[in-house]
């Protein structure tokens, strides 16, 4: 069965989170999506995969972006859901604020990619975030997640 996106050549993620195929942005929110959801990475390098094609994908940033972050006390976790409509809890190591940008980030895809947090997010982390000694935390019931700055 043939592919039902052609996947475009030259496509690059830049610094600030914008997909783009040369110079043109990547505009159209659900071929975004599409691109963003086969986005993974390999030993030879990063990719948009679907079936037989697989596109090589430059990443100068963050691919992906948080929309939404969820605080379940009740089991000890934390959740982002990304802007590809997927989820992920969130890891030991995972938190953090980007050092070129110094906003916050989340690692995803086993640590793969960054996605930075949006606006709601980021008050999410803030409401959440318990500071202990100059190290700050995201408090999910028993659990704290540290966060590095």
């Amino acid at each position: 069965m043939p592919p039902t996106f052609l996947i475009p050549e030259g496509l690059r993620v830049c610094p600030d989170g914008s997909w783009r195929v040369g110079d043109l942005p990547v505009a159209h929110e659900q071929g975004l999506r599409y691109l963003k959801a086969r986005l993974v990475h390999e030993e030879r390098g990063d990719f948009v995969v679907d079936g037989a094609q697989r596109v090589p994908v430059t990443i100068e940033g963050p691919p992906f972006e948080v929309v939404s972050l969820r605080v379940d006390d009740d089991h000890d976790e934390a959740w982002v859901f990304l802007d590809d409509r997927s989820a992920e809890r969130i890891g030991d190591d995972a938190l953090g604020m980007s050092e070129t940008t110094g906003r916050f980030e989340c690692r995803v895809r086993d640590g793969c990619f960054a996605a930075l947090l949006g606006r709601g997010p980021h008050q999410t982390l803030l409401e959440h975030v318990e500071e202990d000694g100059g190290r700050f935390f995201l408090r999910a019931g028993r659990r704290r997640i540290p966060v590095r700055t």
